[in-house]
């Protein structure tokens, strides 16, 4: 059953708001809003260099150094990443978003303590939020921490019983913990619910046969 600790690296990575009105941009504005429209586009690298610019145009812009960090993780540069979210979180404390991602990035980095220092912080200042319980508990599952783990993903549930994850993150829990009927639920209310994660739909159709075939 251990082996099913693995399955829960299905994090979720804050997307961030836009950034005004076109026609109205200043000129990191500019660069920001083609930097995004690159990174939707999958264009990583073009958004790289757009949004680079507009953090050398305006150092202090949260928006763009967010934008960044979210363009070097989809590039696979973690620590860059880290680093332009800490440059977020040093200009504004309280970035929820910031906190959250930067979080991602750790575990990413199996950097687990650190992962959940970040989710916690993010958690506390945001605690109705399900998808940042979500990530927490993907890493105290992580650490072993299975009781804490359930908390989060119960309350996540109640939050939002209608997001996929949260029940992909019960199955894998509930089978740690050798529960395997209510395992067998949770994984087949997660794909009853549906997702756009293909890896997590394989993942839980995997889990569910060898549950079953116990």
């Amino acid at each position: 059953m251990r082996a099913l600790q693995s399955a829960v690296l299905l994090l979720v990575l804050m997307i961030g708001a836009g950034c005004g009105a076109v026609g109205s941009l200043t000129p990191a504005e500019g660069h920001l809003s083609k930097g995004k429209d690159h990174l939707e586009a999958g264009r990583v690298r073009e958004a790289i260099a757009e949004l680079e610019a507009a953090v050398e145009a305006d150092p202090s812009s949260v928006k763009a150094l967010f934008q960044l960090g979210n363009a070097y993780f989809q590039q696979g540069s973690l620590e860059k990443a880290a680093q332009s979210f800490q440059q977020v979180l040093a200009l504004d404390p309280e970035n929820i978003d910031a906190h959250s991602n930067l979080g991602v990035v750790y575990y990413q980095q199996r950097r687990m303590d650190k992962a959940i220092g970040q989710f916690e912080k993010a958690r506390d200042l945001r605690p109705e939020d399900a998808e940042v319980r979500y990530n927490l508990a993907s890493s105290y599952i992580k650490s072993d921490l299975l009781d804490e783990a359930e908390a989060e993903l119960e309350k996540a549930k109640e939050l939002d019983s209608e997001m996929p994850l949260v029940w992909y993150g019960l199955g894998t829990l509930y089978a740690l913990q050798n529960r395997k009927a209510e395992a067998i639920n949770a994984f087949e209310h997660f794909l009853k619910l549906g997702s756009d994660d293909i890896r997590a739909i394989s993942v839980a159709e995997k889990q569910l046969e060898s549950l079953k075939g116990e």
